[in-house]
């Protein structure tokens, strides 16, 4: 009885995210799934097109390799001093400790040292909450993507990995529970999902070849559909339903419908909504057979009511959108699946710029990565000198010489040597950005008409 209980309350604040309101300052911290990952910006076009009246503030703040120690040494520099109001925190990953779970990991050495792995994760995650408790930033907690320890893949398994991170989402769990903090659990959702694809396909992963990055289209919006599912977010673009009969507008929701006319066969009215469809890309068609994104998040309804049965073509500022018969327009279609539309080509616009916006904030992720992955963010040096830095830099290659991920190293920090200097121009162009994209995604009124096919 006290386990559904406190499933029961788990739902419910998982149910309680707060959704982010007008003039939010939002950081999500995280990773190398945060850093180069996808779901956030999923999240921020969602919110770009579903609430165009909120400008909110999105700081991708993952860093590749991280574990919650590393986010504690960067919070004051690289969090903190951009004032979040709220941050969402998703590690897990590497504090587990990947390298510790291999064929002999069941001996006692073995789980010593993943217990240890997971009680210095729960001492820095409570460190870490503390830290942003103390600059009054409301935090969401997201339990860990899963590592796929049961897909048939080339890809080494560090099989028990993922048991690990279950152990991490607990935590997560009760920590939210406790805190009465934000809880989304993409662990449990990922876990789920893989279960039934892999009893089709056993080399079927909502991960990636690795099992541990999610691939963008597919484990991101995957991810993204249960951020949004746990903030409640609306179901409704908006809502038009019209008599043709009476020409009268019987419902109308979020939107505003006026001058119906019906008059030689033909039905016609002007319409302001005041949200845009989610732009349905066919990098995200995987993930969207696996969720009922379509069902519960993006319905922009026409229902026509009483026209005479036929087949009608419905255009919108004069441009041919589709064609539906008497009875299917009577029970509604959904146009926010309908690329034709101007409002749909609207948000394929902000999307564009939503997408150069987040690639620029990852390439200043890769740059913090050198900044404080190398220690330079703790040298002496001058950091402002490319010679000095460049020095600097160089040494610490030295030290990777030999392994296998030099050359890893080494094309970061040969980056960061040219990121260096364009820094500054690069957060201009994301501010540029910003205030583009909030003046690109407010809707537009237009006009609808629906006329009889011959």
């Amino acid at each position: 009885m006290g386990l559904v209980l406190l499933l029961l309350n788990l739902r419910l604040f998982a149910e309680q995210v707060p959704r982010f309101e007008d003039g939010e300052r939002i950081c999500f911290v995280g990773d190398s799934i945060t850093h180069g990952g996808a779901y956030h910006s999923y999240v921020y076009l969602y919110y770009l097109t579903r609430f165009p009246e909120r400008e909110i503030r999105v700081w991708n703040r993952g860093i590749s390799g991280n574990q919650a120690s590393h986010v504690l040494r960067r919070f004051d520099e690289d969090i903190a001093s951009v004032k979040p109001s709220v941050s969402t925190v998703m590690l897990g990953m590497n504090d587990v400790g990947r390298s510790l779970y291999e064929a002999e990991g069941n001996d006692e050495e073995s789980k010593r040292n993943q217990q240890l792995a997971l009680d210095r994760y729960i001492k820095n995650m409570r460190m870490l909450l503390v830290k942003f408790d103390a600059i009054g930033s409301e935090t969401i907690l997201i339990t860990p993507s899963i590592y796929d320890q049961t897909a048939d893949l080339p890809t080494h398994n560090h099989y028990g990995v993922n048991d690990g991170l279950g152990r991490c989402a607990d935590f997560i769990r009760s920590m939210a529970l406790k805190r009465e903090d934000g809880l989304v659990d993409f662990y449990g959702l990922m876990g789920d999902l893989n279960v039934e694809l892999q009893q089709e396909d056993p080399s079927a992963t909502v991960v990636g070849p690795d099992r541990v990055h999610p691939q963008a289209g597919l484990g991101h919006f995957i991810m993204a559909y249960q951020f949004l599912k746990a903030q409640g977010v609306p179901r409704l673009v908006s809502k038009m339903v019209i008599d043709a009969e009476s020409a009268v507008v019987a419902q109308n929701e979020n939107c505003r419908v006026t001058d119906v006319e019906f008059a030689c066969g033909v039905l016609s009215f002007s319409a302001h909504e005041f949200a845009l469809p989610f732009p349905q890309s066919d990098s995200i068609k995987e993930a969207l057979a696996l969720v009922p994104f379509e069902q519960e998040m993006n319905q922009q309804i026409l229902s026509v009511r009483n026209l005479p049965a036929g087949e009608y073509l419905l255009c919108i500022d004069d441009v041919e959108v589709g064609s539906w018969s008497a009875f299917r327009l009577a029970a509604g279609v959904n146009l926010a699946v309908n690329r034709n539309t101007p409002q749909y080509r609207q948000a394929l616009r902000i999307q564009k710029l939503s997408e150069k916006q987040s690639a620029l904030q990852s390439q200043l992720r890769s740059a913090a990565f050198v900044f404080y992955g190398s220690g330079l963010s703790e040298s002496d040096i001058n950091r402002d000198s490319r010679e000095a830095v460049q020095a600097f830099l160089a040494r610490k290659l030295k030290l990777h010489e030999g392994q296998s991920h030099y050359g890893y190293f080494k094309k970061n920090y040969e980056a960061y040597l040219e990121l260096m200097v364009k820094e500054k121009q690069i957060g201009e162009e994301i501010e540029a950005l910003h205030i583009e994209l909030n003046t690109l995604n407010k809707p537009e009124p237009h006009r609808f008409s629906l006329r009889a096919r011959q």
